[in-house]
Formats: structure tokens, sequence, C-alpha cells
């Protein structure tokens, strides 16, 4: 790669089970203490034993700010990560530099599509579909 350029893994992260979302929005005036706590304590947060994925989601336009997604194999790998004194020690630092701090715990699931004379495929090219990112709902 040239000077400059960043490689990208475009793989996308394997699916678990269950999905722990920990959202926020980081304080104006606490960018700098963020950034800090971010570097003093995410790796070792991320690298939990328990956790099997991890992403980052930021949205510039709208609160939450900051999404983390953890990703567990098992309810009791999400308890082990959840209870554990490092997570409570990362998340009361981290509950100092921002704001909205809230987490909430997926269970992955699937849905049935049918009509009354045949299954549609769970599946559908994607090139075909019109859509927008964003929607009123």
């Amino acid at each position: 790669m040239g000077c400059g350029s960043v490689g990208l893994d475009m793989t996308p992260m394997p699916s678990t089970p269950y999905s722990y979302e920990i959202e926020f929005d980081v304080i104006g005036i606490c960018r700098q203490e963020y950034e800090q706590w971010l570097a003093e304590n995410s790796l070792e947060w991320v690298t939990h034993d328990a956790v099997t994925t991890f992403d980052v989601w930021q949205n510039k336009s709208m609160s939450p700010e900051v999404k983390f997604v953890f990703g567990f194999e098992s309810l009791d790998a999400w308890a082990r990560f959840v209870n554990s004194k490092h997570h409570e020690k990362v998340k009361d630092g981290l509950k100092q530099v921002v704001a909205g701090l809230n987490g909430t715990l997926w269970e992955q699931d699937s849905i049935r599509l049918e009509t009354a004379d045949q299954q549609l495929p769970a599946t559908a090219d994607s090139d075909l579909l019109h859509a927008t990112t964003e929607e009123p709902l």
C-alpha cells in the first residue's frame, strides 16, 4: 500500500447469538478525557475472554452518538463479562465522560416469511431492492 493509505479488512463480523450494546453520547467538554479513557481501557475490555466479537458504531447526527456492540456465544459468557470486576471498573470510568450510558442485551431471532401458497426465501437479491438508510417509523 502507498504512503497514507490504510488497509481495511472488509470481512463481515461473524454473527453471534447474543449482542450487548452499550450506547452513549460523549460530553463535549470531556472529549479529550474520553479519548484517554479509550486508550487506557478499551483493549482489555474488548479482549475479555467471554467476548466473541466487537464492533463500534458512530452516529454524528443524532443521539446516541456511539454504540459498542459486544458479541457472545452464550448467556453465561455475557454474564461473566457484565459481572466481571474489570467491566464494572471500566463502565464506572466511562460514566465520568459520557451521558446517556445505556446497555441492552439482544438475543438473535428470526422470522418465518410465508404467503398463503408459498414460502418466501429469508434473503433476497439486494440489487433489486430500493431502500433508504433513514425513514420515519
